[in-house]
């Protein structure tokens, strides 16, 4: 017994070493590392398509992995990983959507939007702690991007985490004004949010906001 436990204890400790130096290799490489327990995470669901749409996806991976075996230019490759990685995506093959983003940071690892890509992956298959991680990373890269702030406050609704929701969302309007960008997306959601947490006088002053840059917008009215 006590040879059995031994022996385990062995396996247990080579495999975990083995574990940490693929994350150590895969940060060298792209400089993104899995925080969390790969073990509990979704990896593959079941979605729900036409069969025309199915057959349609399934025929762009394989037009794409085909590619992928011959071509040879960067900006071809990084292309190819990418568009594989958000067909396997739709397919509901997490997995193979996580490895082909992977393999989009080892060609170029400060592409703002494959990280985003990859956030909303981590984020699909419960990989919170990641997922927060390369959501950041997207607004690092470039921190004038709306849609980016929104992610990152979507994030934390799921994750219950209130204060950082409205923290974004400030950080957002506030980093926005310092570029030709529109906040508009930014109020939009930012006011939504206040309004679910019945802070009304708040989610109206902003809404009145958007109103005065967006005259036709009726939903803001």
């Amino acid at each position: 017994m006590i040879l059995i436990i031994a022996a385990g204890g062995f396996w247990y400790a080579k495999n975990n070493l083995s574990n940490n130096q693929n994350k150590d290799r895969t940060f060298f490489e792209t400089g993104f590392k899995m925080l969390d327990d790969e073990k509990n995470l979704v990896w593959q669901e079941a979605v729900q398509l036409s069969d025309e749409a199915r057959a349609q996806f399934e025929k762009k991976v394989e037009e794409i992995r085909a590619d992928l075996a011959v071509a040879k230019e960067k900006d071809r490759r990084l292309a190819d990983f990418n568009n594989l990685a958000i067909y396997q995506k739709y397919l509901g093959n997490y997995r193979e959507a996580y490895n082909a983003y992977l393999e989009s940071l080892k060609i170029e690892n400060r592409a703002r939007v494959a990280w985003q890509n990859l956030a909303d992956v981590l984020f699909k298959i419960k990989a919170y702690k990641s997922a927060e991680i390369a959501f950041k990373k997207a607004i690092e890269l470039n921190q004038y991007i709306p849609e980016s702030y929104i992610k990152l406050a979507d994030y934390y609704k799921a994750v219950g985490d209130g204060k950082k929701v409205e923290a974004t969302y400030k950080l957002g309007l506030e980093t926005i004004k310092k570029s030709t960008e529109s906040d508009t997306l930014v109020l939009d959601g930012y006011a939504e949010w206040l309004a679910g947490e019945k802070r009304y006088d708040e989610a109206i002053k902003i809404w009145r906001e958007l109103e005065t840059k967006q005259p036709e917008n009726k939903e803001a009215i």
